[in-house]
C-alpha cells in the first residue's frame, strides 16, 4: 500500500491554525477550546561553542532546561502571520514550467509561478512549448482588466496574474527564500471553475481552408460553454481563439472538422482545465502555501522585556497557564524571569554571573544566573534558578564577591513549565538594548519547523 499527503492537506492544516489564532475567534470559544501561542526569548548564557548553537533536542529534562533559561515571552496572532510560498523571482532566460491538469506528478517544487520586480505574482499557465522566458510579465492596473484569463508577453509566454505584494507584505514577510501569499478579491471574484482558459496545440494539421477565425472545432465535456474557433494560416491551425472558456468542466475531447469542401487533416489540440474554482481564487492553496511565517516583534523600549542582556534561544508554547492564576495565559505579553528586590550595599552583579545564598556556591541552598541588575533600583532579575530562595538573607555573587541582602522575590508572570512546546530554534546570541527592535519570524510547516530570525535596529 502507497499513501500521499496532499499539498492541500498541508494547507488546510496551516489554514485551522491560522484560524485558531484569530483572537476575536478563538474568545467566542469554550474555554476548552481556545488556544493560545506564544513566542519565547530565552538563553543569556553563552553556548560551549558560540559559533556553533546546538542542534535543539525534546527530551523532558531538554524541554525543562528551554524555561529555566527563559526571559520573556509574546502572543502570537494572526495579525503577525502570513502564509508563505517559496519565493520565485522572474529571471530571462529561464523556462518556468506551466501549470497543468493532467500532470499526476505534478510539484508544488516545479518553478510554475514568478514574482516580477514590481512585487506582482503570477501563475505561468503556458510556456510556449518550453521556451525561455525573456519578457518579463507585468499588469498595468489601468488598462488590463483583472477578469481576463491571462496575459500574454512578447516570449508567448501566458501568465495569469494572482495578486500584488503591498508593502507591509514585504516588510514584513518577504525573504530571499520566502514570499507571502494573499488573494486579490477581484480576481478571485472573476475566477472560473473548470474554465477552458488555454488550448495547446500539439499537431498544426495540413490543408486546412484559411481563415482568422474557422468554426472547425467541437468540444465535449462534462462542462458547459465552452467555444473555440481556429486561425488557420496556409492550411495549418496557428492559434485557438478562445470565444467563451466555458465553466465546470474536468476533462474535455475536442476534435476537428474542416470546414465543407475542405480536406484538412491530423490537427491536434490539447486543452487545459482551470481547477475547480478558478485560477486566481485562492492562491494560498494554487501556490501551495503551506507554511506559516510569523512576524513578532519585541520592542526593547518596554521595560517588562529586558533589554540589556542577550539571548540565544526562541522557542513557542502552546498553552501556557499564568503564574498568577493558575489559568491558561491570555495576555499579550509575560515575564519568565524572577525578580529579587535587593538591599543596598557595596558592589554590583554582573550579568550571566551565578549569584547563591549559602556559606559557598558549592553548599548554597539557593542559586541562579543574572540577566541584568538594576544598580539604581536594587532590583536583581535572574533566571535558572535552582533551590528556594530565603528573604532577609544575604545573596552573593559568584564571580564578583557582590553581597546584598534579599528583601523580596517576585515568580514569573508566566507559570513555567506549563503549556507545550512546540517549536525551538538555537541561534547565535543576538545582542539587545533599548533603542533596539528585535524582530523574530518564525516558518512553521507540516514538513518541518524552521526559524528565521530577522533583527532590525
Amino acid at each position: 500500500m502507497t499513501t500521499l499527503i496532499t499539498e492541500n492537506f498541508k494547507v488546510e492544516l496551516a489554514k485551522k491554525l491560522y484560524d485558531s489564532l484569530d483572537l476575536g475567534l478563538n474568545s467566542s470559544l469554550p474555554a476548552d477550546r481556545q488556544n493560545y501561542f506564544y513566542a519565547i526569548l530565552g538563553r543569556q548564557i553563552a553556548w560551549q561553542d558560540e559559533e556553533n548553537p546546538p542542534t535543539p533536542t525534546q527530551g523532558t529534562n531538554c524541554l525543562n532546561i528551554l524555561y529555566k533559561n527563559a526571559l520573556f515571552a509574546k502572543r502570537l496572532t494572526n495579525a503577525q502571520a502570513s502564509f508563505v510560498a517559496r519565493r520565485i523571482d522572474w529571471t530571462s532566460g529561464t523556462v518556468y514550467d506551466p501549470y497543468s491538469d493532467i500532470i499526476c506528478n505534478f510539484s508544488f517544487d516545479l518553478d510554475f509561478y514568478v514574482m516580477n520586480s514590481s512585487f506582482e505574482v503570477f501563475k505561468c499557465l503556458d510556456n510556449n512549448n518550453g521556451a525561455e522566458s525573456t519578457a518579463e510579465p507585468d499588469i498595468t492596473l489601468s488598462t488590463t482588466s483583472l477578469e481576463e484569463p491571462y496575459i500574454e508577453t512578447a516570449d508567448g509566454y501566458k501568465w495569469k496574474y494572482m495578486y500584488t505584494l503591498s508593502s507591509i507584505q514585504r516588510q514584513k514577510y518577504l525573504t530571499l527564500e520566502w514570499m507571502p501569499v494573499s488573494t486579490n478579491k477581484f480576481v478571485s471574484a472573476a475566477a472560473i471553475g473548470g474554465s477552458i482558459d488555454v488550448v495547446k496545440i500539439t499537431n498544426s494539421g495540413n490543408n486546412y481552408v484559411d481563415g482568422s477565425a474557422q468554426d472547425i472545432i467541437s468540444v465535449v465535456g462534462d462542462g458547459t460553454g465552452v467555444q473555440l474557433k481556429a486561425n488557420v494560416v496556409d492550411g495549418q491551425i496557428v492559434d485557438v481563439i478562445i470565444q467563451d472558456r466555458g465553466l465546470n468542466y474536468t476533462y474535455t475531447d475536442i476534435t476537428i472538422e474542416d470546414v465543407a469542401g475542405g480536406v484538412g487533416t491530423s490537427a491536434e489540440l490539447q486543452s487545459i482545465v482551470a481547477p475547480p474554482e478558478g485560477h486566481g481564487y485562492d492562491p494560498v492553496y494554487e501556490l501551495g502555501a503551506s507554511k506559516l511565517m510569523f512576524d513578532c516583534d519585541f520592542d526593547g523600549s518596554d521595560t517588562s522585556f529586558l533589554s540589556e542582556n542577550d539571548y540565544r534561544q526562541v522557542f513557542i508554547v502552546l498553552n501556557p497557564d499564568a503564574q498568577s492564576t493558575g489559568l491558561p495565559a491570555t495576555a499579550e505579553k509575560y515575564t519568565c524571569y524572577y525578580r529579587i528586590k535587593t538591599s543596598p550595599g557595596l558592589g554590583n552583579f554582573n550579568e550571566d554571573e551565578v549569584v547563591y545564598q549559602g556559606t559557598t556556591l558549592e553548599s548554597a541552598t539557593f542559586t541562579a544566573n543574572v540577566v541584568h541588575f538594576d544598580a539604581t533600583q536594587n532590583y536583581l532579575y535572574v533566571n535558572n534558578i535552582r533551590g528556594s530562595a530565603t528573604i532577609n538573607q544575604s545573596i552573593k555573587g559568584g564571580s564578583t564577591g557582590s553581597i546584598r541582602i534579599m528583601n523580596g522575590f517576585e515568580n514569573p508572570s508566566m507559570k513555567l513549565y506549563s503549556g507545550k512546546v512546540l517549536y525551538i530554534s538555537n541561534t547565535l546570541a543576538v545582542s539587545r538594548n533599548p533603542d533596539q527592535t528585535d524582530r523574530v519570524r518564525f516558518i512553521l510547516n507540516f514538513d518541518s519547523w524552521r526559524g528565521i530570525h530577522d533583527y532590525s535596529f
